[in-house]
């Protein structure tokens, strides 16, 4: 069973990645996996619960900002060029090559992340 704290490690991580992306592009979306890990990973129990749930953290929150990042195009094409087929077009485009990116980075992130604090919180204690 998922931890509420990945959830909220997802969606602060997709919500604070989609706002610094469509502020500041996609290479502003590559460091908030690591915000789902620390959450994931803070309630953890063990080093591996923290791993799995700071790489679900991850996924979760990677997939929720490629549909966030994917909307916010479609929704910024339809007010510029006010076509509802080419602002899915540019939506399902942005989605797909933001997710190459995305995925796999948040994961690594929320792998890699998650354990290290759980460790870190079991030792200050």
């Amino acid at each position: 069973m998922v931890s509420k704290a990945v959830y909220l490690g997802a969606s602060l991580t997709a919500a604070s990645s989609a706002l610094a992306g469509s502020v500041g592009g996609s290479g502003a979306l590559a460091p908030w996996g690591i915000l789902g890990g620390l959450i994931a990973g803070w309630t953890a129990e063990t080093v591996s619960d923290g791993l799995f749930d700071g790489a679900l953290a991850g996924v979760f929150g990677a997939i929720a900002t490629v549909i966030l990042m994917g909307m916010f195009s479609a929704v910024s094409t339809i007010l510029t060029a006010a076509h509802v087929g080419l602002a899915v077009f540019v939506g399902t485009y942005t989605s797909a090559t933001i997710a190459v990116m995305i995925i796999p980075t948040f994961v690594v992130e929320g792998i890699i992340v998650g354990p290290l604090t759980q460790y870190a919180k079991t030792t200050l204690e």
